[in-house]
């Protein structure tokens, strides 16, 4: 019922959308929720999102609209997964490197290989591992790291600082880091 209250310009730009993305999106939520149909009824859910923010969607670059879907998605998924009380355990090799950030350890982290990155995740402690998974893989925000955890909003952040420094010290033990700086 909501696409009715759509302009005729923004029922192109998410028809145009869903249609050029739908495999995509369908492939990254299934990848959290392990289950065909929970994923195409998340890529639905997120898309009803989305045509409430269709003038975010009409401004950004292709690209970048491609990201917000998939973002949305994944985010869908996780919600749904969260609603049925489901936790998926993600292999430390799934782990993909931060983003570009504002601190000096993302953008070391950044310029090092994957490979490099996911060898010094995957030697890391236990506890260390899980806040990258959350942050990094999963994209919670530092609240809901939080609220998984059981712990405060400053302490995630103290944890996600000690992981990303640790990875940067197995990283330069292994003679990554060096080149990189």
């Amino acid at each position: 019922m909501l696409f009715l209250l759509l302009a005729p310009d923004d029922d192109a730009v998410i028809s145009e959308l869903y249609l050029e993305n739908y495999h995509r999106l369908r492939r990254a939520a299934a990848a959290i929720l392990r289950d065909s149909a929970a994923a195409e009824d998340a890529v639905q859910d997120a898309f009803v999102n989305c045509i409430r923010h269709v003038g975010t969607l009409r401004s950004l670059p292709p690209p970048a609209q491609i990201t917000y879907l998939v973002t949305a998605a994944k985010r869908s998924a996780l919600n749904a997964a969260r609603k049925n009380g489901a936790v998926f355990p993600v292999p430390p090799e799934d782990l993909e490197p931060a983003d570009a950030s504002a601190s000096a350890e993302d953008a070391a982290i950044v310029r090092l290989t994957a490979a490099e990155v996911k060898t010094a995740v995957q030697r890391l402690p236990e506890s260390l591992r899980d806040v990258l998974r959350f942050k990094y893989l999963l994209e919670l925000s530092d609240g809901e790291i939080a609220r998984t955890l059981g712990v405060a909003k400053s302490t995630v952040r103290v944890y996600l600082m000690r992981a990303r420094n640790a990875v940067l010290a197995l990283c330069k033990e292994d003679g990554h880091a060096e080149k990189q700086v």
